[in-house]
């Protein structure tokens, strides 16, 4: 029988139930990436499986591994079931993987970004970088996230942190300047402006925030 990501199936070992959720299949090698729970002396309530006690968070097994596996339930996959998945491609260095599951939680906060909700954002760019650390895009989102809900001294030190992976990017050098212009430093802002103008001359809201801060009238 075969079972896609979510499926929740049991097999019945010396009278008890061993219940099971898929969390990836790896098609090439024939594979399911399994979470499995405590096994238990009847069937739980299919609507409280959410409620279910871990016994292992991840294990590789052949597809054709359980022995005569039923399927219980469809659900979906939590990020928080994941983690030992994520560990065993951190142990494996499976680099393929690894990018695949960091652009998936990219494109996940990119929506949320869409939609306004920052902190919900923030948890799946977080989740990203935690997989791939040098996805400085991630980084940089997180950072407007952070920006959005006010949390200046967070964002330049995400932005700061993408620097270190991708030292050349006036937006990200522009972005710390407006943060600690929100922070009343304007000294620093002024710095990180003519920064982002280093990197490209042509930064226009660069020159504008300059200008700005030459005519103290204007500056908000």
């Amino acid at each position: 029988m075969e079972f896609t990501e979510g499926d929740i199936f049991y097999t019945i070992i010396e009278n008890k139930y061993h219940l099971h959720k898929v969390l990836k299949v790896d098609h090439d090698f024939n594979t399911y990436h399994v979470l499995g729970y405590s096994p238990s002396d009847k069937l739980p309530d299919p609507e409280k499986c959410d409620d279910l006690t871990v016994f292992i968070y991840h294990f590789p097994i052949d597809k054709g591994g359980f022995e005569n596996p039923v399927l219980f339930k469809k659900s979906i996959v939590r990020d928080e079931e994941l983690m030992g998945y994520h560990e065993y491609l951190r142990q494996t260095q499976n680099i393929d993987s690894i990018i695949q599951e960091a652009t998936r939680y990219f494109h996940e906060g990119y929506a949320l970004t869409d939609q306004k909700k920052h902190e919900e954002a923030i948890e799946k760019y977080s989740k990203a970088i935690d997989l791939f650390p040098t996805l400085y895009e991630a980084l940089d989102n997180r950072a407007f996230c952070k920006m959005d809900l006010g949390r200046w001294q967070e964002a330049i030190d995400d932005f700061n942190l993408s620097l270190t992976i991708h030292p050349y990017s006036a937006l990200a050098e522009f972005s710390i300047g407006e943060c600690y212009q929100k922070l009343g430093d304007l000294i620093s802002a002024k710095q990180y402006f003519n920064r982002a103008l280093a990197i490209d001359p042509d930064h226009e809201l660069s020159k504008v925030c300059l200008q700005r801060m030459e005519e103290p009238s204007k500056v908000r």
